[in-house]
């Protein structure tokens, strides 16, 4: 299915044990801003970066990639990466397949596949098609989507980093993501939860103590959780009037990232399905990270989807 150019920067010895990352470009601006997303966070977590550029005909012949366009473009890509972060390992991924399957193989085993909000060819309406669509469900990993600062309130502070709970595993997973991320590159963390039914009336115990204060309760659970594992992290807490996906998404306009988890409860269950994840990452002003714990979720094979 697939043919390596280039595939190795520099020898390691480390290979079993290091991270790893995929992102998928083509010749579009979005492209080169998930590359270089990608890249960036590949660095900070000392990961190996695989850039993975598909073609297949068939369709539009107008927009699919030929195998030639398709290594120019990769050995473009690996260029960028290796002159703007020198220190990031790279592997190369030429395939000849449908962009979503291509995408979803390579990133199998690796912490996170990363794609752009607009593009070209197969991924031409990413966030609205079927690529983003796919990616979404089916990636056995963390997804990043790649979108524009348009709409995005200027911010001279720290860098902000959202993260949407409920108190569910799903939402912990995240919050773990996010506090670590937050850590890493020495950005506020909002912690970001919603009142409006189901969300909070799903907790346990929020018959007991009414929907309020079990989103007061959600919240304090999860900045108590981040300041315990992480007290470096400067962590902020805020309890919305708003349904969770508008929520988020007004809190995105302040926002360097959003994260979410794969799974949660009312309207969080079934995130990366749901109307929530999909809200979220086609109206957020800044990245959004859905964190999907890919080692105990079975594959959409294993489901029998």
């Amino acid at each position: 299915m697939e043919v390596e150019v280039g595939v190795k920067q520099r020898a390691d010895p480390d290979d079993k044990v290091r991270s790893h990352i995929v992102v998928g470009v083509d010749s579009s601006a979005g492209a080169t801003q998930a590359l270089d997303w990608a890249a960036t966070e590949a660095e900070r977590n000392d990961s190996t970066l695989s850039i993975v550029v598909a073609w297949a005909y068939g369709g539009l012949t107008t927009t699919v990639l030929l195998e030639r366009d398709a290594e120019r473009i990769v050995e473009g890509a690996r260029k960028q990466v290796i002159e703007r972060h020198p220190g990031v390992r790279v592997e190369t991924h030429v395939c000849r397949d449908p962009t979503a399957n291509a995408l979803i193989e390579v990133s199998r085993g690796a912490e996170l596949l990363v794609v752009g909000s607009r593009g070209l060819g197969g991924f031409s309406g990413l966030l609205l098609g079927s690529v983003g669509q796919h990616c979404l469900t089916h990636a056995e990993c963390s997804v990043a989507i790649i979108r524009s600062a348009e709409g995005r309130a200027s911010n001279t502070g720290p860098s902000r980093i959202v993260v949407g709970v409920d108190g569910s595993e799903g939402s912990n997973l995240a919050l773990d993501w996010a506090a670590n991320e937050a850590c890493r590159t020495n950005a506020r963390l909002d912690v970001v939860t919603s009142r409006i039914f189901p969300a909070a009336s799903s907790y346990l115990g929020a018959a007991d103590i009414g929907v309020p204060d079990a989103a007061s309760q959600i919240v304090g659970e999860a900045v108590g959780q981040v300041t315990s594992v992480a007290p470096e992290v400067s962590v902020h807490s805020e309890t919305s009037e708003e349904p969770p996906a508008m929520a988020l998404v007004d809190a995105s306009r302040r926002a360097d990232m959003v994260v979410l988890g794969s799974r949660g409860r009312g309207a969080f269950h079934g995130l990366l399905l749901g109307s929530v994840s999909q809200y979220v990452a086609n109206h957020a002003h800044c990245p959004v990270v859905v964190v999907r714990n890919h080692i105990s979720e079975p594959s959409g094979r294993e489901r029998g989807e």
